[in-house]
């Protein structure tokens, strides 16, 4: 007996489930994504959303890649990679790029110029153990602004992109 309700159930309950499934679904929604943006807010793609800023805080993160160590260049160049693929398309990505390449370029300077004091004096020793924690504390705050759509740039470095 128990046995013989369970189809009727199914069958009452799937027309209810397809129709609900059918008042969720927008107009339209298996012919193409919808144009638009991203909203974190809101967890969907919103029409009148502002840019988003996924690549303007890839600018800063990917500075990371090299563990606060300017080993090879692969923060430099993963920061360039970005900046350069994204900058014509998106104006955040190009203010940010070329601050958080100018914060990588400002701290390579500074990593060669600690080196012949480290040479000399062992005064060098202090900076190059500080500017990794340095790197990482930027990066993760102007990544953190990049992702609130804030314009900020870091204080107490030379531009030298601009």
């Amino acid at each position: 007996m128990g046995s013989e309700q369970a189809p009727e159930n199914l069958g009452e309950n799937a027309p209810s489930m397809s129709a609900s499934a059918a008042a969720a679904q927008p107009a339209g929604a298996g012919a193409s994504a919808p144009e638009g943006v991203f909203s974190a807010n809101s967890g969907r793609c919103e029409p009148g959303a502002p840019p988003g800023s996924g690549w303007a805080t890839a600018c800063h993160l990917v500075g990371l890649l090299d563990f606060g160590v300017s080993f090879l260049f692969v923060g430099v160049l993963a920061t360039l990679v970005v900046w350069l693929a994204r900058r014509d398309a998106d104006a955040e990505c190009d203010f940010h790029g070329k601050e958080a390449l100018n914060l990588q370029l400002n701290l390579l300077a500074w990593q060669l110029l600690a080196l012949p004091l480290l040479c000399c004096c062992l005064v060098g020793l202090p900076i190059l153990v500080a500017l990794p924690f340095v790197k990482l504390v930027a990066l993760l705050v102007g990544a953190a602004r990049a992702a609130s759509g804030e314009r900020w740039s870091y204080p107490l470095i030379v531009r030298v992109v601009r």
